[in-house]
């Protein structure tokens, strides 16, 4: 029986998401899907909407039979560690068959070929974008510059300047560099961008439904999600979310000023961290601060994801043993469908990979490093959940979902 595998945030679970998953099996005929999903800290470097829990088991009512969690180091790292720590992971598990990305670009080959071309001359394109950003222009800006005047064929400079492209292609590389015998497969992104702020019928991106719930607005929400969802949604709604990136704004304040040297976390350079307590006063929240950060060579994005890093205590030598295992030093299942059980038994047979579950080794033994890290995952959701607490008066269960 075929397995698919999505790589997801579902932050949170939407129209476009369950469309995802029904082309995934059209596409590829497998019988069953896993979702990799990002816990309660997202890629884009802030606190997910929803607790993972929700966007499970919203997972779960639509379509896909296995939700795992993708561990926190990858999860909140940038492009080409996210992809990596995610496709390592799938890799490992031992029984997945195909890899589904959204992408704005149908053309698998063509978004191959850009990938093999960013592997062979690496190096180089590393140089050329230093050479880049030294003359004041962001990394991303740096990277479209420098491949402008290297790549013949200019298509792919349009590829890649679009975000479901750019994530698919790190897929790709990740593919080609642990040598998996995945197969990768790509669906249409359909409807508004990735980075849209604008509500559209049906299907819109989750950055505007995000930005909608964080007005407290639920209302516009239901005809952008599946039928399936709504009583899901209701319940949770101002019980434990909408959470916000300012509802740390505190947390974030104190671990700025608790942290000896802030070069030592991931990402943080010593221009970054000067800035930092140069533009820092007491009254500002996270975004307030992300603002103040964010500069020409900086995106917000990377800003974030800096501040994030403090927060949650995410150092270099921490995010160096992650490196050491992909990024993938263990799996969590969050919530299976019932009639999955078959699936489960499969990956306990095929992988390597110890499991934990809430956070806490289960029967498989962890090496010293595989626990280090697993305490700021931790430490990261008791952070989240002390959030919830005070901004709800919620006390979250530690539970699997199970459908």
């Amino acid at each position: 029986m075929k397995t698919a595998a999505i790589i997801c945030e579902y932050n949170p679970f939407h129209n476009g998401h369950k469309y995802h998953i029904m082309e995934t099996k059209k596409k590829t005929g497998a019988k069953r899907v896993i979702a990799l999903m990002s816990g309660n800290y997202v890629q884009r470097g802030t606190p997910a909407i929803m607790d993972k829990k929700i966007r499970a088991h919203a997972a779960l009512l639509c379509g896909v039979d296995l939700v795992i969690e993708l561990p926190l180091f990858a999860a909140a790292s940038s492009a080409p560690d996210f992809a990596m720590g995610a496709v390592a992971l799938l890799d490992k598990l031992g029984v997945v068959d195909y890899l589904s990305f959204g992408s704005e670009c149908q053309e698998i080959n063509k978004l191959k070929a850009i990938a093999s071309f960013l592997i062979k001359y690496e190096n180089e394109i590393e140089s050329g974008i230093k050479d880049f950003m030294s003359l004041g222009h962001s990394y991303p800006k740096a990277k479209e510059l420098y491949l402008t005047t290297h790549l013949k064929d200019a298509s792919m400079i349009q590829i890649l300047k679009q975000p479901n492209n750019i994530l698919g292609i790190e897929y790709l590389k990740a593919l080609i560099r642990l040598n998996s015998s995945i197969t990768p497969v790509c669906v249409e992104r359909i409807a508004n961008d990735h980075h849209s702020t604008d509500l559209t019928p049906s299907i819109s991106s989750a950055t505007s439904i995000r930005s909608t719930l964080e007005q407290n607005l639920i209302e516009p929400l239901f005809s952008r999600v599946p039928d399936s969802l709504h009583d899901l949604y209701k319940h949770h709604y101002q019980h434990d979310f909408p959470v916000c990136s300012d509802d740390f704004s505190l947390l974030l304040q104190t671990s700025i000023h608790s942290t000896d040297d802030l070069t030592k976390i991931v990402g943080i350079s010593k221009d970054f961290s000067d800035r930092l307590m140069k533009k820092l006063r007491p009254d500002q929240s996270f975004e307030d601060l992300i603002l103040a950060c964010k500069s020409k060579n900086i995106t917000w994005s990377k800003t974030s994801r800096n501040l994030l890093h403090i927060m949650l205590g995410m150092t270099d030598s921490k995010f160096l043993l992650a490196k050491k295992y992909h990024m993938a030093p263990y799996y969590q299942i969050l919530g299976f469908r019932r009639d999955s059980s078959s699936l489960i038994g499969a990956i306990k047979k095929e992988t390597s990979l110890p499991m934990v579950r809430h956070l806490r080794p289960l029967h498989d033994p962890l090496e010293k490093e595989q626990q280090i890290l697993l305490s700021v995952d931790q430490y990261a959701h008791q952070i989240y959940q002390a959030v919830i607490g005070q901004k709800f008066h919620t006390i979250l269960k530690d539970e699997q979902i199970i459908v």
